[in-house]
């Protein structure tokens, strides 16, 4: 039976196995006896993970809130192993990819909207394996290489700087607008200074001083929630927080047909939605967005991805920072594979 501590995963695995984390019941261990993934060598490519970002829903996966019995992961960066002749990636090409896995064949992914793919599989999810392992397999399209300049630290930020990336296009910049990003996690800290290169006056509301303290270094205006009126003069709120009450908050901040953007979907605790008829109000859902313009953003380093980094660790020491409470001077996790 696996060592909930991860211990046995410390050894070498059999051959056809490797190390990864997952799901044994209720508990979260990392096994040394985990099957090795098998690409299909017409679709599939087989990735060696390099470096891995912990998320909230890697934590949700964890905390028993999400049902998956799959190899957790979502955010990765990984090198080639193996991939179908011809479309592009070589044995040793450093790639990331979104953890919606699209089919690539159904009506949306050929008009589009692959993100919405009938079929898509999510990685850690959906009895999808993840990428907190030695080897994922992940379909070929959905491969995004990444330019050389942009090492694995940055790298493994890509999907959270896409998501910033899709924030920042779903709103109207027209004149100097008002713009309140809820929310000082991982991405509410990338999304605040995405929005704050666009010709607006941006600030981030958040719940932890210590992170706040960030947007000092970067010349972003800040408050703790406790601080702020609800005056209704926001044009556009971005809530980033996954907090039951932020929805509400976002209501008390968006002026009359303002914009207000959601993240994750709202809690069950959230209040209900009459505001947004009263006040005639946006409300717009925004997910995954370009791991291009990501990683260009990255190159260019006009995102500051680094001062988020609180730890580093081993894979077979990630169950036990995932049954970890969280603290506000851990924002992000990167695992070393």
């Amino acid at each position: 039976m696996p060592d909930p501590t991860g211990s046995q995963a410390r050894g070498t695995p059999a051959p056809g196995r490797m190390r990864a984390v997952r799901r044994d019941g209720a508990a979260v261990v990392c096994d040394a006896g985990t099957p090795r993934p098998v690409p299909d060598p017409a679709r599939d490519a087989l990735i060696a993970v390099r470096k891995v970002a912990i998320n909230e829903i890697d934590r949700a996966v964890a905390r028993g809130d999400l049902d998956a019995r799959s190899v957790l992961g979502q955010a990765f960066v990984g090198t080639v192993e193996s991939a179908p002749t011809g479309r592009g990636f070589d044995r040793g090409s450093r790639v990331t990819a979104l953890p919606d896995l699209a089919c690539g064949a159904c009506d949306l992914c050929r008009s589009g909207l692959s993100r919405h793919c009938r079929e898509r599989r999510t990685l850690g999810l959906r009895d999808c394996d993840g990428c907190l392992a030695e080897s994922v397999v992940v379909p070929v399209h959905g491969l995004v290489a990444i330019p050389a300049r942009v090492d694995d630290d940055h790298a493994v930020f890509a999907m959270h700087v896409g998501a910033a990336v899709e924030a920042s296009r779903r709103i109207t910049i027209e004149g100097k607008p008002y713009i309140t990003v809820l929310g000082d996690g991982v991405v509410g800290l990338i999304v605040v200074q995405v929005l704050a290169r666009l010709n607006a006056s941006v600030r981030l509301i958040g719940w932890h001083p210590d992170r706040l303290a960030l947007c000092e270094k970067w010349g972003i205006k800040h408050r703790h929630v406790d601080d702020i009126g609800r005056r209704a003069d926001q044009d556009v709120v971005v809530d980033c927080s996954g907090r039951g009450a932020a929805l509400e908050i976002a209501f008390g901040l968006a002026r009359p047909r303002g914009t207000i953007l959601l993240h994750q979907a709202p809690h069950r605790d959230t209040p209900g939605l009459a505001p947004l008829v009263d006040h005639e109000l946006t409300l717009i859902g925004f997910g995954a967005g370009s791991l291009v313009e990501a990683l260009r953003l990255l190159d260019r380093r006009e995102v500051d991805v680094v001062s988020l980094v609180s730890r580093r660790i081993r894979l077979e020491d990630a169950p036990a920072a995932l049954r970890q409470p969280d603290r506000p001077e851990v924002i992000q996790v990167l695992v070393d594979v």
